[in-house]
């Protein structure tokens, strides 16, 4: 079953989801004021109005309004974790890779010494380090 979808209360006070207190309280009072007169002669106003005052409920008390944002941004956080899960494995991946890489680069260097012989490796290396310094 669909979960239903919430009502944008931000989008009926024309705000943005971030307003304070009191950027609220003057949308509100704004919108109500041209609202109460356009009641007047038109009975939609009325139930516009009854929306209006119901966001107000709404994002004026705190409480309220944690539980409204929670429910109402959970698919923004739900995607905002996924990309972060998804960060962490690309993360992962890329360690595991340099494991392995480093992990090849000693079994080769392990085959090389095998292959030469430790007394043709260490002059090898003696070599190296002699031109080193």
């Amino acid at each position: 079953m669909a979960e239903p979808r919430l009502v944008d209360y931000y989008s009926i006070l024309n705000l943005p989801p971030k307003a304070d207190l009191a950027g609220i309280e003057a949308a509100y009072a704004r919108l109500s004021d041209d609202l109460m007169r356009q009641a007047q002669y038109d009975d939609s106003a009325r139930e516009a109005m009854q929306r209006l005052n119901e966001a107000y409920a709404v994002l004026s008390k705190p409480e309220l309004r944690r539980e409204y944002d929670r429910a109402f941004f959970r698919a923004e956080l739900e995607r905002l974790e996924r990309e972060a899960r998804a960060a962490q494995r690309r993360r992962n991946l890329a360690g595991n890779i340099l494991v392995a890489a480093l992990g090849l680069v000693v079994a080769v260097q392990a085959a090389a010494l095998l292959y030469l012989g430790w007394d043709s490796a260490t002059a090898l290396f003696r070599a190296i380090a002699d031109w080193l310094i």
